[in-house]
């Protein structure tokens, strides 16, 4: 490991006037028990908590439909009802047995969260809000939610502290998501199967730029454990041909900044980091199976 000096670092600038800094409204909590994610140290099985949340400044979908017509177009076939929506980052939290659990923060309207989600009976759209933000966090962070399996707990309105929240004043276009459910009726064509896939990702990714005013970095992830460890997976391609041996690569460190060189020439990676780290205390590994770095570091104080 070693540390790169004198190297500049640039920001992408936002002014006040592009965005709001908004603190999330709690409202219920999603639970799922034995949820699999790759840490430093390998594969590990943790809760997960999915706080759903509310604030005034995200819109609200473009058409405000009831639980029968929401129905009608699942029996139609034709899902075109879509919910604006903001996942956040992965947090380490302790449960009420101070086991070491994750959760995330999922943002709604304000008017939306309270006329469809606030009451325990809303279990039509509760359902339906979870079938997208599971599939959004599955797209964000490479963790599998089954929709299917979550407990919604009844007396707890969020667990952990609630993070900010930065939201563009004014999306190039409406910031919406939306889960194409197919009809068990309806036969369709793998081709269009996979068109309507690539559409939905070309969607998502396009949704988390205007979002959050950045462009993602092809291969790589970065998560906060605990509130002071950060942890990247960087998946190592060269010309489009997945790198499996590890010593064609160079990892460099310093606080605020991550390299990655292959073959002594090619970078694969240069990206600033959102927290300034200790890079004496950075840990390493290589999972040829993906062809993934895997480091973590503590956050300096």
């Amino acid at each position: 490991m070693e540390e790169i000096s004198r190297l500049k670092i640039s920001n992408p600038s936002e002014t006040a006037d592009d965005t709001w800094i908004v603190r999330p409204v709690p409202g219920y909590v999603c639970k799922w028990k034995d949820v699999k994610i790759d840490g430093a140290v390998g594969e590990e099985t943790r809760k997960c908590f999915v706080n759903v949340c509310h604030c005034e400044q995200l819109p609200p979908p473009i058409d405000d439909l009831n639980e029968e017509e929401v129905a009608a177009q699942f029996d139609s076939g034709n899902v075109t009802f879509r919910v604006p929506i903001v996942v956040g980052e992965i947090e380490c939290v302790k449960d009420r047995k101070e086991e070491n659990s994750i959760k995330i923060d999922v943002l709604v309207n304000s008017t939306f969260y309270e006329k469809r989600l606030s009451r325990h009976d809303n279990t039509f759209f509760r359902h339906f809000l979870s079938l997208i933000f599971c599939d959004l966090i599955k797209s964000k962070h490479d963790i599998d939610l089954d929709s299917m399996k979550a407990i919604v707990l009844r007396n707890r309105t969020c667990v952990g502290d609630l993070e900010m929240q930065k939201i563009r004043q004014k999306p190039q276009r409406q910031v919406v998501e939306e889960v194409a459910v197919a009809n068990a009726k309806r036969e369709e064509k793998l081709s269009e199967k996979e068109r309507a896939e690539e559409e939905d990702l070309n969607e998502i990714s396009d949704i988390k730029k205007e979002m959050f005013g950045m462009v993602d970095v092809d291969g790589l992830r970065i998560r906060l454990f605990d509130g002071n460890r950060l942890e990247m997976s960087m998946r190592c391609e060269l010309r489009e041909q997945p790198v499996t041996d590890p010593t064609r690569l160079k990892l460099k460190l310093n606080p605020t900044r991550c390299l990655v060189i292959a073959d002594k020439k090619q970078s694969l990676f240069d990206f600033g980091l959102p927290f300034k780290i200790d890079p004496t205390s950075a840990k390493s590994k290589f999972l040829a199976e993906k062809s993934s770095i895997i480091v973590s570091a503590n956050i300096s104080v």
